[in-house]
């Protein structure tokens, strides 16, 4: 119990100024001795680590600055290399819609000719078959075959108006 009225009677304060007076001199004399062996040259067990770790944080800020750099450059080529992959594309999406194009126009023009053709074919059965007034099953079935081509390729005019009932009212022989 003594003990415990002992501790109470401390002055606190005075304790506490004593503990960082002594704390302070320990730092002043390992710093003293620091310098004092950095100016003889003596290297201690602590310097060299402390030296290495040094080193080390160099050498890996150097590291990731040259990271970095290459890293902006891969991005700067890569946005390049988009720009001409993108450009590229467009060229390649304009040559195809010319090509498109140009199937179209040639589809179109190939289904004119195929029109005249047809309607030339139709217009011979025509002449040949109004007057005899008759004609056999096979030569009217290839009539009306033609005919089914010329309307489903857009054939209109007076195939439908003149020829067409006449061929209607031909009589089939056999």
């Amino acid at each position: 119990m003594t003990e415990i009225i002992n501790l109470t009677k401390i002055d606190f304060i005075s304790l506490l100024i004593s503990i960082f007076i002594i704390l302070t001199g320990i730092k002043a004399m390992t710093s003293l001795i620091e310098w004092l062996t950095k100016k003889l040259g003596i290297e201690t067990k602590w310097m060299r680590k402390n030296q290495l770790e040094h080193d080390l944080l160099l050498n890996t800020k150097h590291c990731l600055e040259t990271l970095q750099e290459k890293h902006e450059e891969s991005v700067k080529q890569s946005i390049r290399h988009d720009e001409m992959i993108k450009a590229d594309i467009a060229n390649l999406t304009d040559t195809v819609h010319e090509i498109v194009m140009t199937l179209h126009n040639m589809q179109q023009k190939d289904n004119e000719t195929k029109l005249k053709e047809l309607k030339d074919s139709l217009i011979r059965y025509y002449n040949k078959y109004k007057n005899i007034g008759s004609w056999s099953k096979l030569e009217k079935d290839a009539f009306w075959d033609l005919f089914n081509d010329y309307e489903i390729r857009g054939g209109n005019g007076y195939i439908h108006s003149i020829v067409e009932p006449v061929m209607r009212e031909l009589k089939e022989i056999d």
